[in-house]
């Protein structure tokens, strides 16, 4: 018998799917839940934030009805929280770019749909696996997301575990596998309440997997009690450290604008290094530290050749006489920029004003005393420098604001001499410096330290540039992660605030920190503690790479094997 065969339904007359109607709005509270997730990256950041983030991410992935859907969606809202979470570049392109408001609103919005980006590779692959019938196992959609956060598509970081780095037990995994083990043991807490959500409320799609999400639930749960232990053991350590080094950081309070080329401005600068400077020397500093570029003027450090009389000559005669007199007891590491022979113009003939923006270790001593530089490898096109092929043509000071073109220090060749650690000789100590954005770039950082450990990691920096804004906090936050990934303490100058003394657990206490906009000086022991070279710090991003080649195997294995049979 030939069974009937069933009209197709018309179009016109066929009731309309689910997607019209309550499940579009459905799908819209699941993309608004998703901007909670920018209360993680907020001065005062809230890991919990973070939850309701992520679950309403997985959820509006999954309950769309076709990926590009699922794409459009999360893009517009992924970069409406990115892009809201760093809307200080807006008013810095204002400020330092003379561009008008729509363009750079127009630019920040770029900024924010660039920054999703990892976003969409990561749902383009789950998405693909749900395709086969069946849910991926939770543990695998945490390994997807640490992997593809770790891809290098964004100028600024925006991973999970950013969010958490006020909750110890969660940082201390950058011991071992850097931001992205701080994301993937708080995404093994947060990945399976999305899986038993589903198993609870699912009405479609593949069957909930409530077992497999308890199982990574208890790793998630046995990685934050190993942070537990781990804090506090470090803590001890800390605690009854025999040596320590007592280092005062000076906050001048002046910002880019002070820094303009007048002399009265010029006089009342040098009086606030001089008036912190001596504080930090009588409360019994060994080593004062100044922020970024602290001197405005070109001196010659190593070119073109290293002649320490020379270089405090220069520095006497633009002003900063005292630095000679406290450094015959006190050790100075200032920011400032070294004199570099200038190219010509190929125009005009001219030359060039070039300068490198270094990190300078003076030792104690007299017009003899020895110097070593740190030259900044991450200079900001068209912030800092401008990138060739341009830079032959346009001069630096019709284009940049600080009238002068910077040129990067390098990793590589005779250079290299240049940007590594510098050796405190006369007590012993290597410090790991790194100016600015370079403090967000965990790899670059690593990579200064090479096969040593530091003994302090020193941070000097200018965000005077964006003002009263999110981004002195963010950046503060995440060069805390530097501390955890090498078990050093960070020693973190500005010149406007926030400075401050990380802890090797990435704790920062109050009274560790100075606040946006004042001007103070900070003096704290910085204990030293004889330690091995972390996890981290021996190979570096090894962690994301083997989650990215896990969650890819998994990929595969969906792909492969045939969709369950529906009865």
């Amino acid at each position: 018998m030939i069974a009937p065969v069933e009209p197709k339904p018309d179009p016109k007359t066929a009731p309309k799917p689910l997607e019209d109607g309550r499940h579009r709005v459905g799908t819209l509270l699941t993309s608004l839940l998703m901007l909670v997730w920018v209360g993680a990256f907020t001065p005062n950041p809230s890991v919990l934030c973070a939850v309701p983030g992520v679950i309403g991410w997985l959820l509006l992935i999954e309950r769309c009805k076709s990926t590009r859907s699922a794409m459009l969606w999360t893009f517009f809202f992924g970069a409406i929280g990115i892009g809201y979470g760093y809307r200080w570049l807006a008013q810095t392109t204002q400020d330092f770019g003379n561009l008008p408001v729509v363009t750079s609103w127009a630019l920040t919005s770029i900024f924010g749909a660039l920054g999703i980006l990892h976003g969409l590779v990561f749902l383009v692959i789950h998405r693909g696996m749900l395709s086969r019938g069946r849910r991926p196992h939770p543990m695998t959609t945490v390994l997807l997301i640490v992997a593809a956060e770790h891809l290098p598509l964004r100028l600024f970081p925006w991973k999970v575990g950013h969010g958490a780095v006020d909750v110890p037990p969660l940082v201390q995994a950058a011991e071992w596998g850097g931001v992205s083990a701080v994301s993937f043991v708080l995404l093994c807490l947060i990945v399976p309440i999305h899986e038993w959500i589903r198993w609870a409320f699912g009405r479609q799609g593949p069957e909930a997997r409530p077992r497999a999400a308890l199982a990574t639930f208890l790793v998630g749960c046995a990685l934050f009690a190993f942070g537990h232990v781990r804090y506090g053991q470090v803590q001890a350590q800390e605690d009854a450290a025999p040596a320590s080094l007592s280092v005062g950081i000076v906050q001048p309070n002046v910002g880019h604008r002070e820094k303009e080329r007048r002399p009265d401005r010029k006089q009342q600068n040098i009086a606030a290094y001089q008036r912190g400077s001596a504080k930090a020397a009588a409360l019994g500093a060994e080593l004062i530290v100044w922020p970024e570029t602290a001197i405005t003027d070109a001196i010659p450090f190593m070119e073109p050749a290293h002649r320490p009389h020379v270089t405090t000559g220069y520095i006497n005669r633009v002003g900063y006489r005292f630095l000679a007199e406290l450094g015959k007891k006190h050790a100075f590491l200032v920011g400032a920029y070294e004199r570099k022979e200038g190219r010509s113009n190929i125009r005009t003939g001219a030359k060039f004003d070039e300068r490198y923006n270094v990190a300078a270790l003076r030792e104690a001593g007299d017009l003899s005393a020895p110097w070593s530089v740190y030259r900044k490898v991450f200079l900001i096109p068209f912030g800092e420098h401008i990138p060739p092929p341009l830079s032959s043509v346009l001069d630096p000071a019709d284009y940049l604001p600080q009238k002068f073109t910077m040129r990067p220090g390098s990793m590589e060749g005779e250079g290299a001499e240049f940007s590594k650690l510098l050796e405190y000789k006369q007590k012993g100590l290597k410090l790991a410096p790194f100016l600015c954005y370079e403090g967000i770039l965990p790899a670059h950082v690593r990579q200064v330290c090479g096969d040593e450990r530091p003994d302090i990691l020193v941070s000097l920096t200018n965000d005077s540039w964006f003002g009263d804004t999110w981004e002195p906090y963010q950046h503060l936050n995440f060069t805390r992660f530097r501390a955890v990934e090498h078990r050093t303490p960070l020693v973190r100058a500005t010149n406007t605030g926030i400075s401050a003394f990380v802890s090797a657990t990435g704790d920062i206490k109050a009274e560790n920190r100075l606040a946006l906009g004042v001007e103070g000086v900070l003096v704290r022991d910085v204990k030293l503690v004889d330690r091995g070279r972390t996890i981290y710090a021996r190979f570096g991003h090894a962690f994301p790479w083997l989650c990215g080649i896990l969650a890819l195997l998994a990929f595969f294995s969906a792909m492969m094997r045939p969709p369950p049979i529906v009865e």
